[in-house]
């Protein structure tokens, strides 16, 4: 029979839980206390925290328990890399249904802690509570070893690029969102549920003080430019012949390939502005930042976000723009 979290109770569980998360790193006292202890750091630090609820952000089946801890590790921590910054320890919430398996638990716990060792980080901590639904809430502590990049300091006249690749996350999520045969669009439905924080791209890019404003792009190219914008007191004019599509995206029609590049989101991608005057630099790091790099349009005086081709002719966006929690469908 398996045993289930109310089979096995808060108390035992948590024990086995931190039994198997040892601390390591920057951690001096990890789970088992009332707090996580770590070493002080010498440098500023970047605190960021992300939550994945059951039935809004994936369905059970979507994934193996273990991929949606990795998974949930991977959204919040892209944060962090937004801003050049280095994660230093994470901090899990759980809140699941009484009759999930116990082992389920096991292995979501576990994907957090193979995602944070991946890229240098420690599980330090946590909580667990009953609930209707499962969510997993993530918390990553970071390191700022240089100057932090906010989305606020863009200028007119800074060229935007964009890491990786757009749309294919969003391509996936439709495929099993929607039940149908997945097909070619095996690769598109990896990319959403194994999501690539780009670390060593913003550390590059804030080390080489290369970019002037970043954010990664986790609801959509056109919502989260706009976020750029708006905190930078500017507006963007992109090009939608030069985005970056996916491989699987490619084979669509250009104008449902385009919409998937510009509002699907769930991409994790960064959206940067570089001065004119650093573009050299850019281009001496390129190769150093683990990920391709695509220009894909400049700041501008006149605000909002416009959408050009590569002749300068205004192009149609999508009707939905991109994702924010609690608008009107």
């Amino acid at each position: 029979m398996t045993a289930t979290l109310r089979d096995r109770g808060e108390c035992a569980l948590l024990e086995e839980i931190r039994r198997t998360v040892p601390a390591q790193g920057r951690v001096v006292l990890g789970p088992g206390d009332d707090a996580a202890v770590l070493a002080p750091s010498r440098h500023p630090l970047i605190l960021t925290t992300d939550a994945m609820v059951e039935g809004v952000h994936f369905r059970r089946g979507w994934l193996t328990p273990r991929a949606l801890g990795r998974r949930a590790f991977a959204v919040s921590v892209s944060d962090v890399a937004a801003m050049g910054g280095r994660p230093i320890a994470a901090l899990l919430g759980v809140a699941a249904r009484p009759d999930m398996p116990a082992a389920e638990l096991r292995e979501i716990v576990r994907g957090v802690r193979v995602g944070a060792g991946t890229v240098g980080a420690a599980l330090a901590g946590g909580n667990l509570a009953a609930a209707r639904e499962l969510s997993l809430t993530v918390a990553v502590l970071g390191e700022a070893p240089w100057r932090p990049i906010t989305r606020a300091g863009g200028h007119v006249g800074d060229q935007l690029f964009v890491t990786g690749d757009l749309g294919g996350a969003a391509f996936g999520l439709r495929l099993l969102a929607g039940a149908r045969s997945i097909g070619r669009g095996a690769s598109a439905v990896r990319r959403w549920q194994r999501p690539v924080p780009r670390l060593r791209a913003g550390a590059a890019l804030a080390r080489g003080k290369i970019a002037s404003a970043m954010i990664d792009l986790s609801d959509g190219l056109l919502v989260d430019a706009a976020r750029l914008c708006r905190a930078s007191g500017v507006g963007a004019r992109l090009c939608g012949d030069r985005l970056p599509l996916a491989p699987a995206v490619r084979r669509l029609p250009a104008r449902g390939a385009r919409a998937l590049a510009f509002a699907g989101g769930e991409d994790y991608e960064l959206l940067f502005a570089v001065p004119p005057a650093r573009l050299d630099a850019l281009a001496a790091v390129r190769r150093t930042l683990g990920c391709r790099v695509t220009h894909i349009g400049e700041l501008v005086r006149s605000r909002g976000v416009r959408v050009v081709d590569a002749r300068g002719r205004a192009l149609a966006l999508p009707r939905q723009t991109g994702h924010e929690h609690f608008a009107s469908p």
